[in-house]
C-alpha cells in the first residue's frame, strides 16, 4: 500500500507540473466568440473531467441521509459552482453577473424539488436540496477559487499553494505513522494524531519558505512569476496547511456519516478524487485571498 501511494503521489506531482506548464503555455482558448483565460485549460479540466468524478463520489456520500442526490443534480451544483466564481464574472456583461450568481443555487433548489416529486414521497427532499447546495458551496465554489487564483495570478504559483496544502497532508501521514501517540479526533478520524498535526504543519510551511525563495529567483522571473518574500510565503502555507485539515476532517464526517472507508477507488491506495482534493478545496478562497490582494502589498 505504501509503495502504491507513493508511485500514484508522483504520478500526481509530475502531473501537476505537466498541467502548469501546458497552461503557461496555453493560457487562453477561444471557444466561439468567447476567448476564455488565463486559466483555459484548467477550466476545461474542472468542468468536463473534475467535475463529473466529483459529482459521482458526492452523490454517493449523501446516500446516509435515505435517497443519494442525483448524480446530474450533484454536477450540475459542482460545476455551477466552479462557474460562479471563474466564469460568470468575466463573461456577462456586469449587470447580469449579481442575478445570474443569484439565480444559480435558486434553480438548485428549484430541480431538487422537481426531481424529488418523480418519487411521490413526502420524504427527502430537504436533504437533497440541502446536498445540493452543499456540493454548490463546499465543491464547485472553491474550487472555482483555485481556477480565479490562476486568472489572478502565474501558473507556477497556483501548483506552488497547492504543493503547500499537499506538504501538509504528506507530512501529517508519515510524521503520524512515525511519531503519532496522542489521537486529535478519535471519534471521527482514528488516523490522525497532534503528533501527525504538527508535521504537516511545519512540512508546509517550509514548502512554502522553499517555493518563496525560489521565487525570487532569476528562472522564476523569466517565467514572469512574481516574487514573495520567504516570511509571507511561510505565513501563507501554514494557513493553507491549516485549512487543509478542515476540509480532511470535513470529508470525514461525509464518510463516517455514509459509512464508507473512501469517496471512491480511482486513485489506487489513495481512494476517490474527493479524498485527494478533500483539504484543497476549502483553501482554495484563503489562497487566493492570501497570494492576490494580501501579497501586492509584501
Amino acid at each position: 500500500m505504501m509503495r502504491t501511494r507513493l508511485v500514484v503521489g508522483a504520478l500526481l506531482i509530475a502531473a501537476l507540473a505537466a498541467l502548469a506548464a501546458i497552461d503557461s503555455a496555453i493560457p487562453y482558448l477561444s471557444i466561439g466568440a468567447q476567448r476564455i483565460g488565463p486559466g483555459a485549460i484548467l477550466i476545461l479540466v474542472s468542468l468536463l473531467l473534475i467535475s463529473v468524478i466529483l459529482a459521482r463520489e458526492f452523490s454517493r456520500l449523501t446516500a446516509a441521509g435515505g435517497r443519494p442526490l442525483a448524480v446530474w443534480i450533484a454536477y450540475i451544483a459542482i460545476a455551477g459552482g466552479v462557474a460562479s466564481v471563474a466564469l460568470v464574472p468575466t463573461l456577462l456583461p456586469r449587470h447580469f453577473v449579481a442575478p445570474t450568481l443569484l439565480t444559480l443555487p435558486f434553480a438548485l433548489v428549484a430541480l431538487c424539488a422537481l426531481n424529488h416529486a418523480r418519487t411521490t414521497q413526502v420524504s427527502g427532499m430537504a436533504h437533497a436540496i440541502g446536498s445540493a447546495l452543499l456540493a454548490y458551496g463546499a465543491i464547485g465554489i472553491p474550487l472555482g477559487f483555485w481556477i480565479l487564483l490562476r486568472h489572478d495570478r502565474d501558473a507556477w504559483t497556483l501548483a506552488g499553494a497547492i504543493l503547500c496544502v499537499k506538504s501538509g497532508d504528506i507530512g501529517g501521514y508519515f510524521t503520524g505513522m512515525a511519531f503519532g501517540r496522542h489521537k486529535m479526533i478519535p471519534w471521527l478520524s482514528p488516523g490522525k494524531s497532534w503528533e501527525g498535526f504538527a508535521g504537516g504543519v511545519v512540512l508546509s510551511a517550509l514548502t512554502g519558505g522553499a517555493l518563496a525563495l525560489a521565487s525570487q529567483s532569476a528562472l522564476a522571473a523569466d517565467a514572469y512569476v512574481e516574487p514573495i518574500s520567504v516570511a509571507y510565503g511561510i505565513f501563507v502555507a501554514v494557513a493553507l496547511g491549516l485549512v487543509g485539515v478542515c476540509g480532511d476532517l470535513f470529508e470525514s464526517c461525509l464518510k463516517r456519516a455514509a459509512g464508507v472507508k473512501d469517496s471512491g477507488n480511482i486513485l489506487p491506495g489513495m481512494g476517490g478524487l474527493y479524498d485527494l482534493f478533500d483539504s484543497l478545496l476549502p483553501a482554495g478562497p484563503v489562497a487566493w485571498w492570501f497570494l492576490t490582494l494580501g501579497s501586492a502589498s509584501v
